[in-house]
């Protein structure tokens, strides 16, 4: 597949609150008409954003019969693909419930977890490679996390780990936290002493504005409806009080907008299906339900979803209603709401540190902009030649992400010592210094 320039999903590094309200009526929902033969209806898929080819990447679920296929949809030319390896090695057992993670440093899906026809539970961990479409098996030191389904998870790009929560098993439910770490291809259990309950089915979302997973929902029993937040740099929880909040649920599908450091629910079961859309305003600690135009997808569980920041909109595939379904909506326009504040960012253009550093064979290098505009990066070697244009061209407002592979413009491999990489945008110019080792 071809390669595309990099989008990425926005953040806000240095914020100011200001009081900017937002019409909760102001969305719209659209059923997005496919090009192309589409995945058969499921339920209970994974779902991941691919950033370097700005396509959603679901894996798994059940059409009745549990699937281990994967399919990309092209979020610019709403074409489904069937990315599932006609041969070669091994992939993973089909299963329901996943949790897949993308993984930006090695640009690849990160899956644990599930449950198989018949009831099987899993805890294997696998990579899937999002450029040659290959499945990998880790084979963990320490753990692992008990067989179980149903958990809440999320990635850390700090640690490089996927950190996950609680689900259930034949024992029962859980409230244990894990994190595996890819790099180092080992288990930790880090549970905290305290926190929510043991429970299955619930949601979850990194916010990149303050570190932390948030949890939503799941069952115990029946639907639950608190929100928790785990600091990821101390692994500790922290139940957040909002005044009012949605019906309990779980099978929700919870996407985050960092831009606007909101997450946003849909559907699930409450325990009658339900196709309402809430926004939990993270500035705030205020629940919000919107109001959309448009006919709604009708009631369900068990969607996949993510969201696309380049379009500002959450793009939600399948789900059960009273059959299994494969189509693909999309809320738009949801930064026309919030619950009273608004974060704006005041650095024009930020350049962060590339990591890890030193490297090889890659690193990844990420900028900021408070407001759409043109920028370029570039690298240089120590003698001040320009070696490689990872960047050049319009970025959206917030992060972008990229990755240098260690090859310069002709996609020769360069030699080991120190680097420049430059950031030029209307505002001024920034450098940082990194060293490839090898």
């Amino acid at each position: 597949m071809s390669r595309r320039t990099v989008r990425a999903l926005p953040t806000v590094a240095a914020i100011a609150l200001s009081a900017v309200v937002y019409d909760a009526g102001a969305q719209t929902w659209t059923d997005i008409t496919p090009v192309g033969t589409a995945p058969t209806g499921r339920r209970q898929a994974s779902a991941i954003l691919d950033p370097v080819d700005h396509r959603m990447v679901i894996f798994g679920g059940t059409t009745g019969t549990t699937s281990n296929e994967v399919w990309a949809f092209d979020l610019d030319t709403n074409t489904w693909e069937n990315l599932t390896p006609a041969a070669g090695p091994p992939a993973p057992t089909a299963r329901i419930t996943p949790a897949s993670v993308y993984d930006p440093y090695g640009h690849q899906m990160i899956m644990w977890s599930g449950q198989g026809q018949g009831g099987t539970f899993f805890n294997d961990v696998w990579s899937f490679d999002l450029t040659d479409n290959t499945w990998s098996q880790y084979a963990p030191a320490g753990g692992p996390p008990a067989i179980r389904y149903g958990v809440g998870y999320t990635w850390d790009p700090k640690a490089r780990d996927l950190v996950t929560f609680a689900g259930f098993t034949f024992q029962g439910r859980f409230d244990d936290v894990w994190r595996f770490n890819d790099q180092a291809v080992t288990w930790t259990d880090v549970s905290p002493g305290s926190g929510p309950i043991e429970r299955c089915l619930h949601a979850a979302c990194y916010d990149a504005v303050n570190h932390r997973m948030i949890m939503y929902g799941g069952q115990n029993g029946g639907p639950l409806g608190d929100i928790w937040a785990l600091d990821l740099d101390t692994d500790t929880w922290t139940e957040l009080t909002p005044a009012s909040n949605p019906p309990g649920r779980y099978f929700a599908t919870l996407v985050y907008d960092a831009g606007n450091h909101r997450a946003t629910i849909f559907g699930g079961q409450t325990p009658s299906n339900a196709n309402d859309a809430w926004v939990f305003d993270l500035w705030t600690g205020l629940w919000t339900q919107l109001a959309p135009a448009g006919t709604p997808p009708s009631a369900r569980y068990g969607s996949a979803g993510i969201y696309d920041g380049a379009n500002d909109r959450m793009v939600v595939f399948g789900g059960f209603d009273v059959a299994y379904r494969n189509d693909v909506w999309s809320l738009d326009n949801l930064s026309s709401t919030s619950t009273g504040v608004r974060p704006a960012a005041v650095n024009a253009a930020t350049l962060h540190p590339n990591h890890p550093n030193p490297f090889n064979p890659a690193t990844a290098i990420r900028f900021e902009l408070a407001s759409r505009g043109t920028a370029t990066l570039r690298i240089y070697d120590a003698r001040g030649r320009a070696v490689r244009t990872l960047f050049s061209g319009v970025a959206d407002a917030g992060v972008t992400a990229l990755t240098w592979n260690g090859r310069d413009d002709d996609g020769r491999a360069v030699g080991s010592g120190v680097y420049f990489y430059r950031l030029e945008t209307a505002s001024g110019a920034q450098a940082r210094k990194m060293v490839l080792i090898k």
